[in-house]
């Protein structure tokens, strides 16, 4: 016990933050949120509670951080996807495909983050909500802009048009995880393109 004590306070403070965190997405992809204790992540990352309670604040805090985690790496590999020398609409196209693979490639985290997030609501749920804005939905903002800017796509409110897209997503998506309905990513882009035909100038 007192070589894992000395061990924790003698290690850099990025290690010991990096530790709780891998500790803490184990236990709460294991186990879930609630049945999932500090102590528990503590022990398993050679560290303290108060330690977590320094780097997170909270178990919701420390939540929260996965939460933010998963989602920027999300809006990453988007971004890494798309092309360069492209339409905007196959750049759009490009973004709802990989918007979808990186949900499947990583389902057992992602749907776990969905179940707890919408039970949890608070903060977790705040930073769901704000990230996902922020981060993941940002090149298609800047999609939808650039073929409103271009003349590709016809004028409209961005927002919106992000919304519906990624609604259309998210219905997919969320009929899987809560009602076990089978996905793949082909369907939801067969609507996503018919959305997207409807962009087109003069209609």
């Amino acid at each position: 016990m007192a070589q894992t004590q000395q061990s924790s306070t003698s290690a850099k403070p990025n290690d010991v933050r990096d530790r709780i965190f891998a500790s803490a997405l184990r236990h709460f992809s294991e186990k879930g949120f609630a049945a999932t204790s500090l102590r528990e992540v503590s022990f398993d990352a050679q560290t303290t509670k108060p330690m977590i309670y320094y780097y997170f604040r909270s178990k919701e805090g420390l939540y929260s951080s996965i939460v933010q985690e998963i989602l920027e790496d999300m809006a990453v590999h988007i971004r890494q996807a798309l092309p360069g020398q492209a339409t905007a609409s196959e750049r759009l196209i490009a973004y709802c495909d990989r918007y979808l693979t990186y949900f499947l490639a990583n389902e057992n985290v992602i749907a776990l983050v969905l179940r707890e997030v919408f039970g949890l609501g608070g903060a977790p749920m705040a930073t769901f909500a704000q990230t996902l804005g922020a981060s993941v939905r940002q090149p298609l903002d800047e999609v939808l802009r650039a073929g409103m800017e271009s003349g590709e796509f016809r004028k409209d409110h961005v927002f919106d048009c992000a919304t519906a897209i990624t609604g259309i997503m998210n219905m997919f998506i969320l009929a899987h995880v809560f009602g076990g309905a089978e996905i793949d990513s082909e369907t939801p882009l067969t609507q996503v393109r018919k959305y997207v035909s409807g962009l087109a100038p003069g209609l």
